[in-house]
This record gives structure tokens, sequence and C-alpha cells, in this order.
């Protein structure tokens, strides 16, 4: 088997583990599973990679062009989008949006900073391939430096690659929070909106059932310009408390019965 073709079998992995995660579990977690699970497909690529011989340059120019940078630019991502959660986890929506503004201003200043490499690689180019990727022009960048693993040109380009991901998702919750202004602050418990937030999504009244427990959440964090943090871990505390599972829930039946018999 040669090292294109263990890839590929690898990125079949990675492919059948991100369509698995599970939609239940807590976002932050998830991310950091999955995360960890893309650094062990890295360092099984490594490991085959340290001594396997190029049949070719042009198959070691697909390794450090196409194929490694794939597995990079989702370990950046992934690694990037766990600090973006953990830190909106201690934000309200105002905050939120600062930071992603902020980050924003990151990814473009790397572009800015490696302009003529990006446009190489945006634009399709291969003219210059040999010395980009291809080891012949590598030069060390640490004591710990792998020759038979990187060139150096193959992690720049994950992160221009990982970048643009983020850059998307950043898009994407700047624009749900643009879509939907608070016009009520929630001063109640976080713990009852989170029973009330569970008991929505499994009478699955959004979206006709379609809509997932994040999706709801992150909703009315921004309607009730509110921050629930790990409401995952709070909902299993809600279960095993000993008051009663559905306190809430219960008081808001009992005041609506009430105001009925009136």
């Amino acid at each position: 088997m040669n090292i294109i073709e263990f890839s590929e079998c690898l990125q079949g992995r990675m492919k059948l583990e991100l369509q698995n995660l599970n939609a239940d579990q807590d976002e932050i977690i998830k991310i950091g599973k999955t995360q960890n699970f893309i650094r062990e497909l890295i360092r099984e690529l490594k490991s085959f990679a340290r001594n396997y011989k190029f049949q070719s340059q042009t198959e070691e120019i697909q390794f450090f062009k196409e194929v490694k940078p794939i597995f990079l630019s989702q370990y950046f991502y992934y690694k990037q989008i766990f600090a973006i959660r953990l830190s909106d986890s201690f934000k309200d929506v105002k905050s939120r949006q600062t930071h992603y503004h902020n980050l924003l201003k990151r990814l473009e200043a790397y572009v800015r900073k490696n302009m003529a490499f990006y446009e190489y690689c945006m634009s399709g180019s291969d003219f210059m391939d040999t010395h980009y990727f291809t080891r012949q022009h590598t030069n060390p960048k640490t004591l710990n430096w792998d020759e038979n693993f990187s060139n150096g040109y193959d992690i720049k380009l994950a992160k221009i690659l990982s970048n643009e991901l983020v850059k998307n998702h950043i898009f994407k919750l700047l624009n749900q929070s643009d879509m939907v202004q608070p016009f009520l602050t929630w001063t109640g418990s976080k713990t009852d909106l989170i029973e009330l937030i569970y008991a929505l999504h499994l009478a699955e009244v959004f979206n006709n059932g379609a809509a997932d427990i994040k999706q709801i959440a992150d909703a009315i964090q921004v309607v009730f310009d509110t921050n629930l943090g790990n409401y995952y871990r709070v909902f299993q505390q809600i279960r095993i408390r000993k008051s009663g599972q559905t306190n809430f829930i219960d008081q808001l039946r009992s005041k609506l019965v009430q105001k009925m018999d009136e």
C-alpha cells in the first residue's frame, strides 16, 4: 500500500467519525473528542510516512499539497472551534460578537502576511509545486523537526484551509446573532430555562422536530440575551436532582391551571 492509499483509508475513518458524532452530546465535549481523534489519525499517518520512500516527485507533491494538509486543516479547525466555543460559554451575546470580529481581524492579518502563498494556493497554480511541496527546500523549524513528514509549506497551507473554515463558521455565528435581536432578558434561573429547552426539544415543536438541542439553545440564548454555559451538564444534574426532575415545568402548569380556574 502506498502512502496515498493509506491516507485515503484514514480519510474514510475521519469522514465516518464526523458523521457519527452524537448530536445530543455537549458541543465542547464533542469538538474535543473529534480533535483528539484527528490527532491520532495524524500520528498514524506520521508513523507510516517515517519509513516510506516516495515513488516519485509527483507523489511527494500530492502528499504535501493535497493529502496531509487535509488532516492538519481539520485538526487546526476543530482546535480553533473548541477555543471559540469554550470562550463563548463565558460571554453574553454582545461580548461574543466582539470576540468574533477580533478573530476575523486575526484571520485577515494571517492572509495579508502570507498573501503570495495564499494567492498561489487559492488560484490552483502548480508551477512552484516543486519549491513549495517537496522536501528539497525544507528549512528545519525546530529541534524536533521531522523532515520526512513536513516541509513547512504543508503546514502553512493547512492553516490557510482551516482559517477559511473558521471564517465561514464565524460568519454563520454572526448571522445567527444578527437575525434575532434580544427583546427580552431572562431573569429566572438558568436551570429552569434549560429544563424548558429540553422539554421543547423533546416535544419536537421546532422545524417539525428536526431542530437539535444546540440550535434551540443557541436561538433562545440570543432571544433572551443570556448565556446558559454548559447546558448539557446542567441537564444531567437536573436528571438526578432529589427535589424533582421537572420542577419548573410543574410550576408553570400549576400557575396556568390556577389562572384558568380564576
